[in-house]
């Protein structure tokens, strides 16, 4: 009798197999499950026809520029990365279940528009630090790849994808070629913009080391002592295309080097800042890194540098009045508190 009844039970599961029957009320499975089931893990080194679905999805909502090749490479990893993020998910680079069910899931949210932003317009040099971020999809206008300006005998752009605005490309490759006529060359250019993403990249590759090299290490531990070095996605000042980090090949000493030493003296000629010194580490809340070169243009340059100021302190004693557009000396002015500009600037 017990197998008369296990073998009706196994028709019966046959039936429904086969029929496509269900219990009253149930409905197809949505596209977004489909998908899910069908897609997997999906993961840096994934290839296949998911991999290109997912690709399509990706640039269909903006995330994702490169076209579609069914290879889950490093683009596609931080397109991912940046649709989680959007989409309240982690942020781990890795198209899981949860992932793709939101990815194609009809309210999806999309990426979105870049907007291109004029980063020499102000009168003023635009500031970027740890207190005043740009958004995830912030982009300088009129980007140029370094290696259309530079003649590749002047400078070696160690990153051929290595862009800048066109008028801090052009000051960089006049600059250079006064260093070589005073006979300093040998220049490496290996950083100039960088995406929010890229940064995020750079932060998280720098927390790690930290990891590796102290065991003992929280990741909230190694994450504060990276940002001594490597700012937060939003407060590189490599986001406005007007920052280049500049050394000599085959090295990765600089300081105390000729092209160093000339730099730092000649750099503000052509519209540079040294960015982090380090008797302003307080202020600007990065560690001194004598490769790092901002354009602020040579009238600016040249007030900084005459005033000793680092651009924080610059920007606030120009909107406050204690630099006038016409001077290079600070000016004593009467505040709304009959407190001189002199007296509150010692």
């Amino acid at each position: 009798m017990k197998r008369i009844r296990r073998a009706a039970a196994f028709a019966a599961a046959l039936l429904l197999l086969f029929t496509g029957a269900a219990a009253e009320g149930t409905e197809p499975a949505a596209p977004a499950a489909q998908a899910q089931a069908a897609g997997g893990n999906l993961r840096k080194g994934s290839k296949g026809d998911e991999v290109t679905r997912l690709q399509e999805r990706l640039q269909e909502l903006g995330y994702l520029d490169s076209k579609p090749d069914g290879i889950f490479g490093n683009d596609t990893v931080s397109a991912v990365k940046a649709f989680q993020r959007r989409n309240g998910l982690s942020a781990d680079g890795q198209a899981g279940p949860l992932t793709q069910e939101r990815l194609y899931a009809e309210d999806a949210v999309a990426a979105p528009e870049i907007v291109l932003t004029d980063t020499l317009e102000g009168e003023l040099p635009m500031l970027v630090n740890k207190k005043h971020m740009v958004e995830e999809y912030f982009q300088p206008a009129d980007l140029v790849l370094l290696t259309e300006v530079l003649d590749s005998k002047l400078c070696k752009v160690k990153y051929k994808d290595t862009q800048l605005v066109r008028e801090a490309a052009e000051a960089l490759e006049k600059m250079l070629e006064a260093a070589k006529e005073d006979g300093v060359k040998k220049w490496q250019v290996s950083a100039g913009y960088r995406t929010w993403e890229e940064q995020n990249g750079m932060l998280n590759t720098k927390t790690e080391s930290y990891l590796k090299k102290h065991k003992d290490w929280s990741r909230r531990n190694a994450r504060n002592a990276a940002l001594k070095t490597v700012a937060e996605p939003g407060a590189s000042e490599h986001h406005l295309g007007l920052a280049v980090d500049i050394n000599v090949p085959g090295t990765s000493a600089f300081k105390g080097t000729k092209q160093q030493k000339w730099l730092h003296k000649h750099c503000w000629e052509y519209g540079f800042i040294v960015r982090y010194t380090a008797d302003k580490e307080k202020i600007t809340g990065f560690a001194a890194e004598e490769w790092h070169i901002r354009y602020v243009g040579v009238e600016h340059a040249q007030k900084i540098r005459e005033l000793g100021l680092c651009l924080e302190e610059y920007i606030e004693w120009m909107e406050s009045g204690y630099i006038q557009s016409d001077e290079t000396e600070i000016t004593e002015i009467v505040l709304d508190d009959e407190e001189t500009a002199g007296e509150k600037a010692s």
